[in-house]
């Protein structure tokens, strides 16, 4: 199955989970997230703002500020690179590239520590690490320098053995479902 024939087959997947399934596994990935030691231990913390069908990051973002982590979303700058720029609250953002929220704060996240925690979306991730991204790359592009810790926090149906990568796919540290965590 190629790239294309995964995303169209996951994206349909992840758009069936009813609403109150989707809530469920939510409020699981959140506690998890939180619960973590790498979630614990890092000062900074770069979400992604979720849209659609994605894994709910508002309640970690609401988290975040109240444990004084910084926190940081990408901006994409043009259509191959990202940048991460830091929100203080929920009235930071305005609606970006791809029609994706997007910080209207001018802190960028400069350099990365190993304690730094990105949490990365995806539609589909391999218990190999591999994830399948949107098929633009910037997540991509951004991991191949990030000296910190990657976790993405995904639905049940969309963890699989492995998924198509090619050479500029970045594998992650950490896989979080609802049942389970993956550490490489």
């Amino acid at each position: 199955m190629t790239k294309k024939d995964f995303r169209k087959k996951y994206s349909g997947l992840r758009d069936s989970i009813s609403t109150s399934q989707k809530k469920f596994y939510d409020e699981a990935l959140t506690e998890k997230l939180l619960s973590m030691p790498e979630f614990k231990k890092a000062e900074c913390v770069l979400l992604f703002a979720s849209i659609g069908s994605e894994v709910d990051t508002r309640n970690i973002f609401r988290e975040c500020i109240t444990l004084g982590k910084r926190v940081y979303f990408p901006k994409c700058i043009d259509t191959e690179f990202m940048v991460f720029f830091r929100a203080f609250s929920e009235n930071d953002f305005s609606a970006g590239r791809y029609d994706i929220p997007e910080p209207t704060t001018q802190e960028k996240y400069i350099k990365s520590n190993e304690s730094d925690l990105a949490v990365i979306p995806a539609l589909a991730v391999g218990r190999d690490f591999s994830r399948l991204g949107y098929g633009k790359g910037y997540y991509d592009r951004f991991l191949k320098d990030f000296k910190g810790i990657s976790v993405c926090p995904i639905y049940p149906p969309a963890l699989v053995s492995s998924v198509p990568t090619d050479e500029f796919d970045i594998p992650l540290n950490i896989i979080i479902t609802p049942l389970e965590t993956i550490r490489r």
